[in-house]
């Protein structure tokens, strides 16, 4: 089955200033089929207790809650994954990322030229348009949201 992913849209908005500042979050397409997503993020404070709030969504009459909302330790869950969707997510972007390490995060993180590969999901997937939401919780108060919009597209007759 040929599968493919293609980024629509990235939106990250900092809702503390004084501690996260976006210094990129962009789309570049690279082909017709194909765009990367760069984001270039500080944090001015080390993050030492960090939380996140997963949410994915799909577009059937605007956005529906779709594959469930999940808040994990972040911390915690990069020293040992066991949450099964977050684990999905953090494989897939941990490559292009220098958030693939242990707290504390500080100074400059960095997401660049981050394609999905439709062939490292594990789960079935049904063609669509989707949205990932995610909202950055660092000592109990939302710090950034980073909201990415990408459309799936599986052709089941092609191999």
């Amino acid at each position: 089955m040929a599968a493919t992913v293609k980024f629509t849209n990235a939106v990250c908005e900092t809702k503390n200033k004084t501690w996260v500042t976006f210094d990129r979050c962009r789309l570049r397409a690279i082909n017709r089929n194909k765009t990367v997503l760069n984001v270039d993020l500080n944090f001015l404070h080390p993050v030492h207790t960090a939380d996140l709030n997963f949410r994915m969504q799909k577009k059937a009459n605007g956005y529906k809650p779709w594959l469930g909302e999940y808040t994990v330790d972040f911390c915690a869950l990069m020293r040992k994954s066991n949450h099964p969707v977050i684990k999905i997510l953090i494989g897939v972007f941990k490559d292009f990322s220098t958030l693939n390490h242990t707290c504390p995060y500080v100074g400059k993180q960095i997401l660049r030229d981050f394609y999905w590969d439709p062939t490292d999901l594990t789960v079935p997937l049904p063609s669509g348009e989707y949205a990932v939401l995610l909202t950055w919780i660092f000592d109990k108060k939302p710090q950034f949201v980073t909201k990415v919009y990408f459309t799936f597209h599986q052709d089941i007759f092609k191999d």
